[in-house]
């Protein structure tokens, strides 16, 4: 581009001849045509940017869902019903929802001998000493190293890790350790504890409580991958992520879980025993279950 020193006078413009001008002026009107078309696509979407980005709230801000009267009633109905129809049977159930720390607990109140539900213990206060220092998940046990075993234990539900790792931890720490995370009924020495001491313990898991992000993750997944699962699990719908841990005897039949739909995650706990102490009718306790667990999902997660 040729310069110019502005102290010159500039030369005279040339004559513009008609045609010329009025091809200028078609071209001009056709840009600011096209301006005028831009502006107002750029505004419409910046404007329609702005309505989504007004809806979408933060999980911060959404009010998390919580049961209603009525869903409350119809479940303690349905469940009170399931306890009811089966007399020859003892039955706990102890329910926490996640999103507001309710609590619900049927049937028996008292202490049960919790099988193999009593892993859980075990495997929250083995990973909460490795997070102090205390154990190292490499160190060699009887048969392995301290992290197989506690995945053994949770997913198979083994029983020479779960004595491995109660004779290191030793009864009288799970006891300590149990206390001081609110489980009032347990006793390791009897292996004792009732429904709503799982279902604390398990809702205090969930809310990262007990262990860091990582461990929490680590334990979860073990029970995400747990055996026996033809009780809570086997009714819960497709898509809703289930970690429990199931426990038995000849007499018994133990089922704890966290539930998550991702919008109304809860705790359920069901302890079913033969009240003579005779050999557990199967038929009849996944009938139990079954009932139980449908009743939760009408309320937390159909509603």
């Amino acid at each position: 581009m040729q310069s110019f020193n502005r102290y010159q006078p500039l030369r005279p413009a040339r004559p513009v001849k008609k045609r010329r001008l009025r091809s200028r002026l078609a071209v001009l009107a056709l840009v600011v045509l096209l301006i005028m078309a831009g502006l107002h696509l750029f505004g419409d979407n910046k404007l329609s940017g702005l309505t989504s980005d007004s809806e979408k709230v933060s999980a911060s801000s959404i009010t998390p869902l919580v049961l209603t009267a009525a869903q409350k009633t119809q479940m303690s109905s349905q469940i009170n019903s399931v306890i009811q129809a089966h007399p020859d049977m003892d039955i706990g159930v102890a329910i926490q929802d996640l999103n507001d720390r309710q609590v619900y607990n049927y049937g028996l109140s008292q202490p049960f001998i919790a099988a193999s539900v009593g892993k859980l213990i075990t495997a929250s206060l083995f990973l909460h000493e490795v997070e102090q220092g205390k154990q190292s998940l490499n160190q060699q046990l009887s048969y392995g190293s301290a992290s197989y075993e506690l995945q053994q234990m949770i997913e198979q539900s083994d029983n020479t890790a779960w004595n491995d790792l109660n004779t290191l931890l030793t009864h009288a720490t799970l006891q300590s350790y149990a206390t001081q995370i609110g489980l009032s009924n347990y006793d390791p020495d009897q292996n004792t504890l009732t429904a709503n001491d799982i279902a604390v313990l398990l809702g205090k898991l969930y809310k990262g409580e007990l262990l860091n992000a990582d461990d929490t993750s680590l334990l979860m997944s073990y029970m995400h991958d747990a055996n026996y699962d033809s009780y809570i699990p086997a009714s819960i719908p497709a898509g809703v992520k289930v970690y429990h841990k199931a426990g038995w005897l000849s007499d018994r039949v133990h089922d704890s879980a966290i539930i998550d739909n991702g919008k109304h995650p809860y705790v359920l706990v069901i302890f079913t025993k033969e009240d003579d102490g005779s050999d557990y009718n199967a038929t009849e306790g996944h009938q139990i279950f079954a009932a139980i667990t449908t009743a939760t999902v009408q309320a937390f997660i159909q509603n």
